[in-house]
């Protein structure tokens, strides 16, 4: 009687012990932070936007989101303590803390913003091979962002879209599953890279001294509090970014970004770019691409985008060789052009990192490779012709090739005519 009352005394102090809340989660022996219990436990009850999503492998005692969401807070837990030189973390002190550091940051840009601004498209161009032929960037950093033809629904909006057959009803279904790995896999990246500013450290420094500190700090502390807090879509408005796709009129896409400070602008650049490369995802249907987006485009997925997106964006990293690393962003362009359901069962051996995912990979990468060089040669063709006849060759819309991301060929010319016989196509500015 005795033994089964100490295992009962051990199942309630158990219970009762946040540390032990969720199994499913694992946090690192010896860390004492933990997630919010009302993330654990949506992650459990599959409660979040990505929840029994397709892509998401199987066969694991721990769910794939409880595995890449725990990995990623352990991740962002250490980048605190190491850059706040602390032990533990207090989480009132994150919360308490946050606000003032981000006003500090923005006294310290005000001189600097047309540097900073400069430095952030810069940087961006780099990091995807874009120029200026290709993407206009307008990039602002302010205290008054303008969320006007930003704002989402709160949840995801019903739609009276009515469907030929059930197949159809499926694959509509799948199509807002694959928009919201998406939006997932955009975040994901920009979260990865909205520490890039330490790649300018000595720029910065050339500034203003205290910005790379303060940024670090700030950022940390960003990354830390989304899992700390779970109604984070009611937060302030740090940023945003608008994007324009090429048209037949103006064959250049834009990106139009704001934000407070300088790490958040380069987040929302590479959200905008992402944004381009995620395009043959939607459907060209206009009809099917309006029902996608009001389904899968909700203010309350945008935390779990932040939470788990990063997990998601570096599995899918993590199966690339590194001397192929420079062509991510290829790859991913190549991924989403994929039909639905062949992107779900690809997609889902890469977030495995099984050997047929890493084998889907090589084959992406291959084809990649020989795209370039095919671009490789015709730019040197295109050469020839230009020192032969004193003129720069240029393609139908009269923009150079400069062996980068060709709009041309990513959107199309949007003249494919949908199921419904609509020979205008999906038209993505009038969509977003």
């Amino acid at each position: 009687m005795s033994d089964y009352k100490k295992i009962v005394e051990n199942a309630l102090k158990k219970a009762n012990n946040p540390k032990t809340l969720n199994e499913g989660v694992v946090y690192p022996e010896g860390m004492s932070e933990r997630m919010h219990k009302k993330l654990e436990e949506d992650l459990l009850n599959g409660n979040h936007s990505l929840g029994k999503h397709p892509v998401f492998p199987e066969g694991d005692e721990a769910m794939f989101e409880e595995k890449i969401m725990g990995e990623r807070f352990s991740e962002v837990a250490k980048r605190y303590k190491r850059t706040f030189d602390v032990d533990s973390i207090e989480n009132r002190d994150v919360m308490r803390e946050m606000m003032p550091m981000v006003y500090e940051t923005i006294g310290l840009e005000t001189k600097h913003r047309k540097a900073l601004c400069k430095l952030a498209e810069e940087m961006i161009r780099e990091e995807f091979n874009m120029s200026k032929d290709v993407v206009e960037i307008h990039a602002e950093l302010t205290t008054e962002i303008n969320m006007v033809a930003t704002k989402k629904n709160p949840k995801p909006m019903t739609s009276e879209m009515q469907f030929k057959n059930h197949d159809e009803m499926v694959n509509a279904k799948d199509e807002v599953y694959r928009r919201r790995f998406m939006n997932a896999m955009i975040q994901g990246a920009a979260k990865k890279c909205n520490h890039m500013f330490h790649m300018v450290d000595d720029e910065l420094t050339d500034l203003d001294p205290r910005l790379p500190n303060k940024y670090s700090k700030m950022m940390a502390a960003a990354d830390y509090m989304y899992y700390i807090i779970p109604e984070m879509e009611n937060g302030v408005n740090g940023g945003v970014v608008r994007v324009q796709f090429p048209t037949t009129s103006n064959p250049k896409a834009i990106i139009y970004a704001q934000a407070m400070v300088f790490p958040v602008l380069i987040h929302e650049l590479v959200k905008g770019v992402m944004e381009l490369l995620s395009a043959h995802a939607l459907p060209k249907n206009k009809k099917l691409g309006e029902y996608v987006i009001n389904k899968a485009d909700f203010l309350a997925a945008e935390p779990w985008d932040m939470r788990l997106g990063p997990g998601l964006w570096s599995r899918f990293t993590n199966m690339i060789e590194p001397d192929d690393f420079n062509l991510k962003h290829h790859i991913y362009s190549e991924l989403a052009s994929l039909p639905v359901r062949e992107f779900n069962v690809k997609m889902r051996e890469i977030m495995a990192g099984t050997k047929e995912g890493k084998k889907i990979i090589q084959g992406i990468v291959s084809e990649v490779k020989t795209g370039l060089q095919e671009d490789e040669f015709n730019d040197a063709m295109n050469e020839v012709n230009k020192n032969s006849e004193g003129s720069m060759e240029t393609n139908s819309d009269g923009i150079k090739s400069d062996g980068g991301f060709d709009f041309e060929d990513l959107f199309g010319n949007n003249k494919d005519e949908d199921s419904d016989g609509d020979s205008d196509g999906f038209k993505f500015d009038e969509l977003f």
